[in-house]
């Protein structure tokens, strides 16, 4: 069960869309003290460079870190103890649960650029699970690349991924230190409350043992 925060942050405007302050707010008492205060320097200061630059990185950078709360957040309702940017062997990796022993990095897919998505997925998961091997490999860690694919991209839809749980093979290939693919975009609104829909891609069927794992996971085939 989380402890809940004595760090006011309601008087805070995170961003200046009504729908995805409340959304941090409700996001927050989901966490440790320690990740709270991490998450909000870091969301501030994308708000203040937003606020500074004026121009569609900074603020897609604001969007990115809103983001990559949403995973471990539900993650953390359902019993994790998922930490936020906790030093390790001098790196700080989005999310750390050394109890259940699983580790989750963000990446987000937005529309343009000219390479493929599974170019892109695999460059980018292929530099993480790099960046962390040593890490992975010292604490026995389960590693889960968190992909939020922009619902304007004009790829495969979740569903696809669901009927062809191969596509991701190549990936899994080229890395050994990489469990699982988390993938989530918008689905629908609710009461005027954003949801998101998820699947999950593991190397294995390792994840049905893992008590109350909250996403739909299917085997890379």
């Amino acid at each position: 069960m989380m402890v809940n925060s004595l760090i006011e942050i309601r008087d805070i405007t995170f961003s200046p869309y009504s729908s995805i302050d409340n959304s941090i707010n409700e996001i927050f008492p989901n966490f440790d003290e320690e990740s709270q205060r991490r998450m909000r320097k870091s969301i501030l200061n994308a708000k203040k460079s937003t606020i500074k630059h004026r121009d569609e990185n900074t603020d897609a950078a604001a969007r990115h870190i809103f983001r990559e709360f949403i995973p471990a957040s539900i993650l953390n309702q359902n019993g994790f103890f998922f930490k936020y940017e906790k030093s390790i062997q001098r790196k700080r990796p989005d999310w750390v649960d050394f109890t259940a022993r699983l580790m989750l990095e963000s990446y987000t897919f937005e529309r343009g650029g000219s390479s493929s998505f599974l170019d892109r997925v695999t460059s980018s998961v292929t530099y993480k699970c790099n960046k962390y091997k040593s890490i992975i490999a010292s604490y026995s860690l389960r590693f889960v690349v968190v992909i939020y694919i922009d619902f304007l991209s004009p790829v495969m839809l979740l569903d696809e991924f669901r009927e062809d749980p191969g596509f991701f093979r190549s990936v899994f290939d080229v890395n050994d230190s990489l469990w699982a693919i988390l993938l989530f975009t918008e689905s629908r609104i609710i009461l005027g409350k954003q949801l998101y829909e998820f699947i999950c891609i593991c190397v294995d069927s390792s994840y049905a043992a893992i008590p109350n794992w909250p996403f739909y996971t299917i085997k890379c085939t």
